[in-house]
């Protein structure tokens, strides 16, 4: 055979399996959004790659139909995600939390002396990625502090600092203030006066319907929300559990950064099982909390032994349509792994789980994320910072398993 003919069909061979090649360009978060780096991803029949201090990621595969597997070998967790087709997924990291991620400051807000009968409700909100609690200042208090948690890759983020006076029957007052918070920043000091600038939130209400169903636990929050701010910018308004049939909850008529309602609804019984959903609504609204069935565990049976890589994790469907992260934790030595798919039948996951899983005692659950119709849609980038429309996540009982008897 001709050499220079042979270098041409080489050639041709490389450039058609290169057709079929796929380039994953993603981004990895937490449970708190924040970016997750230094941390290895594997995909199907392709290769490996550290994400980057934004949590970013880029990976080949020749499979059109590819698993994504994360890996933190350093706090024994792993997260598969399998079935994936998008080339730019976002992805959760399942049991992360933000501390390996963050720099935390504290910020000190002064303000005048509150009135007998009120409260005060004091957060920090950006638009950067964020994370800090909402706290209440009563009658008697002149000082609050406050933390703020920012990404450790990050010296600074801008922000401000929420202040929301209310009595029992109205909200009275709302002001804000900028901020900068830096992580070589000595502690700051926010300060509330008479010349600060404040307006008058009016006020509505919110009528809230309960399900009728029968659950050991159930209840709701209702948040003010705010679209152009990060998921993380939201100030807890009202927060109930018990046997409600229906309330009222007073909220802001107006606020700004593009104001709205999240209410969150709950119902338990007593083995765990249960549902948390939320939607979005306005001042005014009447709103239902609708109930979920979740997934039910059908195989293994409860404290099953010998367990092993032919044993099937199977269970039903539940309500809705959504996909599934099942959660494999190992009490000895300690490790969790989580498999995001949509299929109801799991074989294998010790094998799977990259070395994370060693013990022989184990724990297992369903999460079912509503209303995703595919690995692909519950990870494709959001458009928006917050989410919007209907979500919920009902979640099974609890079971064990052994993988021997002693």
């Amino acid at each position: 055979m001709n050499k220079t003919f042979l270098i041409i069909l080489i050639f041709i061979l490389y450039s058609f399996s290169g057709l079929h090649a796929l380039e994953v360009k993603g981004r990895l978060l937490d449970e708190k959004f924040f970016p997750v780096h230094d941390v290895i991803i594997y995909i199907t029949n392709g290769n490996s790659a550290k994400t980057d201090d934004n949590g970013c990621f880029r990976l080949i595969t020749s499979i059109a139909n590819y698993n994504l597997t994360i890996v933190d070998a350093a706090n024994a967790l792993a997260v598969t995600y399998s079935g994936m087709t998008i080339s730019d997924p976002e992805l959760i990291m399942f049991g992360a939390s933000s501390s390996r991620y963050v720099n935390t400051q504290i910020v000190r807000v002064d303000f005048p002396p509150i009135r007998a009968g009120r409260s005060v409700l004091i957060k920090f909100m950006s638009d950067d990625v964020f994370y800090s609690q909402e706290t209440t200042a009563l009658p008697g208090e002149r000082t609050k502090l406050i933390t703020v948690d920012f990404p450790s890759t990050k010296n600074s983020i801008n922000g401000k600092i929420i202040y929301l006076e209310k009595t029992p029957t109205s909200y009275e007052r709302y002001g804000e203030k900028t901020i900068s918070v830096g992580k070589d920043f000595f502690p700051q000091t926010v300060v509330y006066d008479s010349s600060s600038y404040f307006s008058k939130p009016e006020d509505a209400y919110l009528t809230i319907y309960m399900p009728t169903q029968d659950y050991d636990r159930k209840g709701f929050s209702v948040y003010a929300d705010f679209l152009s701010l990060h998921r993380n910018a939201r100030i807890l308004l009202n927060k109930s559990e018990g046997d409600i049939v229906s309330t009222k909850v007073l909220v802001p008529r107006t606020l700004p950064s593009g104001y709205r309602i999240k209410i969150t609804g709950s119902g338990y019984i007593k083995n765990g099982a249960g549902f948390e959903n939320y939607t979005y609504s306005y001042p005014g609204a009447s709103f239902n909390i609708t109930s979920e069935n979740p997934p039910s565990l059908e195989a293994p049976q409860d404290k099953f032994y010998w367990a092993n890589n032919n044993t099937l994790f199977a269970f039903d469907r539940g309500s809705g349509t959504g996909i599934f992260v099942v959660h494999f934790h190992c009490f000895d030595p300690v490790g969790d792994y989580y498999f995001a798919t949509s299929d109801r039948n799991i074989s294998s996951p010790l094998m799977s789980s990259s070395g994370v899983l060693k013990g022989t005692e184990y724990s297992w659950s369903v999460s079912k994320y509503l209303t995703y119709i595919s690995i692909d849609d519950f990870a494709k980038v959001r458009k928006f910072s917050n989410d919007v429309g209907y979500k919920a996540i009902s979640t099974s009982e609890l079971r064990t398993f052994r993988t021997k008897l002693f």
